[in-house]
């Protein structure tokens, strides 16, 4: 459920309107919240109606509207970067409400990357905090770039410029922010 930014009534997360007050209900193109106006207040990123969507091919699919809106606007972010033969990986912060989907040397950073939006407000987390990157022989793997308050897999802290691998359900943490990570079955 979500609520109506107008007038805070409970109302199902494809919504067009409200059915209490008929406010017509935006969602950010970035982040996938509900709205109203042209911008998000949340990101800033444009607002748009539910049926303005494009199908995105490479978006992931998840289980609800607003989850593939918003993932639908992370792949376009990503643009070519995003490489639909890789296996997927997913960074989850169900507190953040934050699904970041992996792509190949995507920079993760408060000011730097195409996370940057989304982690602009987490200020623990450095400008160029670490990177994503994906090999053949390790498969998806996470680097440390001398971040401030360090970078942790599984408790452990990463050393500044070596890669370690990511698994299923491994918890990463960017200074004070933990991810689980999510490789869906192929």
């Amino acid at each position: 459920m979500i609520n109506c930014p107008k007038c805070k009534a409970e109302i199902d997360p494809d919504s067009r309107y409200c059915d209490q007050c008929g406010q017509e209900i935006l969602y950010c193109t970035a982040c996938g919240r509900p709205g109203k106006g042209q911008r998000c207040t949340t990101c800033g990123a444009p607002m748009r109606r539910l049926d303005d969507e494009q199908p995105d091919a490479t978006a992931p699919s998840q289980p609800t509207q607003v989850t593939t809106a918003r993932e639908s606007a992370i792949a376009a972010a990503i643009g070519a970067n995003y490489r639909s033969h890789l296996p997927q990986l997913f960074l989850v912060n169900d507190n953040l409400h934050l699904r970041l989907p992996a792509t190949d040397g995507a920079v993760i950073g408060r000011r730097a990357g195409i996370y940057s939006q989304f982690l602009a407000s987490c200020n623990y987390i450095s400008g160029t905090h670490a990177q994503l990157h994906y090999t053949p022989d390790s498969g998806w793997c996470i680097e440390d770039k001398a971040s401030s308050n360090g970078t942790f897999v599984n408790g452990n802290r990463l050393t500044p410029g070596h890669s370690q691998p990511l698994r299923n359900r491994d918890l990463v943490q960017l200074a004070n922010i933990e991810f689980r990570v999510e490789i869906p079955q192929q």
